[in-house]
């Protein structure tokens, strides 16, 4: 029986209250139209508007009550996000597999290279720190060229898409072994 009332609502225990609004607030957090909720406990006209939002955009009747179908709907939902967060999306900085870094450059890309080349400058005495300025500049060559000499590429003091995965992966590696956050 789809429409089945289950034990989640105005006069519900509060603990399953509280996980239905857990449920609801990582569906919010993760891109949906559906307003947030404070786990709780109770079912306020708020988590019956956040439910609403839900049954909206998964076209369903908008009730503001949690039947089965609606509890079943939002508890699939929820796995749906939790699985896809154990696995962590990488960042690609560069705007293509042909950019290729180098003095003069400014933006995000740099600084992301000049925090991973500073935390491997931690543990290759070669590698020179550098600031975090955005800029590619003459520190940035050097520690650069420094990498490429030390992992067997050509040193160009330049960053072409061989030195920043290989860059990227010491610096994962690393980071793994160091437990860093």
């Amino acid at each position: 029986m789809a429409n089945e009332p289950l034990p989640v609502s105005h006069k519900a225990h509060s603990q399953n209250v509280a996980e239905l609004q857990r449920y609801l607030r990582e569906i919010s957090m993760n891109g949906a139209s559906v307003r947030p909720v404070i786990p709780d406990g109770i079912y306020s006209p708020h988590t019956a508007a956040a439910v609403s939002d839900f049954q909206r955009i998964k076209g369903i009747p908008e009730t503001g009550e949690t039947n089965r179908a609606t509890w079943e709907l939002i508890l699939d939902t929820y796995y749906d996000i939790i699985t896809n967060l154990s696995e962590q999306v990488g960042v690609k900085p560069l705007p293509s597999a042909d950019t290729v870094l180098s003095e003069g450059d400014k933006g995000t890309a740099i600084i992301i290279l000049q925090a991973m080349l500073n935390t491997l400058s931690g543990l290759f005495m070669n590698i020179p720190m550098n600031s975090l300025s955005g800029i590619y500049d003459s520190d940035t060559i050097k520690a650069v060229t420094e990498f490429q000499t030390a992992s067997g590429i050509t040193p160009t003091g330049r960053t072409d898409i061989r030195t920043w995965n290989a860059l990227a992966e010491l610096f994962d590696a690393v980071s793994a072994t160091e437990g860093e956050i």
